[in-house]
């Protein structure tokens, strides 16, 4: 079992990246977003850098994120009108993620158990 958790923060460009060879656990995960997590929408693909294609993934933020007023996530948002519109000229989605933005990928067996 090998995964990869990715961290989007407002603040930053580049991700904190957490790898596990176990399952993700929920504590994890709403540590990593700051609170209760939400899957995001549609959001199921990124590219992994290292396999060179797009690859499954579920990403998940801030339940109450937008509520609390959290910053817009630029970053995260950018990837995930990839993941629903693809890399191309199609019309991006008329909303935005804000606060940080884990996304989870990994291989068959580390994702059954999310």
């Amino acid at each position: 079992m090998q995964g990869t958790m990715k961290v989007f923060t407002p603040e930053e460009r580049t991700p904190q990246i957490y790898q596990f060879d176990r399952p993700l656990i929920l504590d994890e995960l709403q540590a990593a977003v700051g609170g209760f997590i939400e899957p995001v929408p549609r959001f199921t693909t990124i590219w992994d850098a290292d396999a060179k294609l797009y690859v499954e993934c579920v990403a998940f933020c801030n339940e109450e994120g937008k509520l609390d007023e959290l910053p817009v996530n630029p970053v995260a948002t950018a990837l995930w009108n990839e993941a629903v519109s693809g890399p191309s000229w199609r019309k991006p989605i008329a909303d935005v993620l804000v606060g940080p933005v884990a996304i989870v990928f990994g291989d068959a067996e580390f994702m059954a158990e999310l």
